[in-house]
């Protein structure tokens, strides 16, 4: 359970859900799941509110980059507009990052949960 918590960021939509599922209901049951899930909870929360902030940041940019006063003339996007399809897509390489740091952590709890065994 505490590795399927950690490996939850690359279950679409249920990133953020699975580990708080995990750890309501194995919170008493182990402290090491418990603790790999509050892990895993506040890991995803990080990423979830860092891609809210591009994503806001992105949107405020294209809305600055719209030429509101000469809305008739064919303007081109200006560099603001690029600079917010940046903020936009920085969800991808982020993502990545976050899924590799997860991983890493799933397979440190699977080493620590093996060496503690024998």
């Amino acid at each position: 359970m505490a590795l399927l918590s950690h490996l939850s960021i690359f279950i679409p939509n249920i990133g953020l859900l699975a580990p708080i599922i995990i750890w309501v209901t194995n919170k008493e049951k182990s402290d090491f799941v418990r603790f790999h899930a509050l892990q895993a909870i506040f890991f995803q929360l990080i990423f979830f509110i860092l891609m809210m902030l591009f994503m806001f940041a992105g949107v405020i940019l294209m809305l600055a980059s719209i030429p509101w006063f000469d809305l008739s003339s064919n303007a081109e996007p200006g560099a603001v507009f690029f600079l917010s399809m940046i903020f936009m897509f920085m969800f991808f390489p982020l993502w990545i990052i976050f899924g590799i740091y997860a991983a890493v952590a799933s397979v440190k709890v699977i080493k620590a949960k093996y060496l503690n065994m024998q």
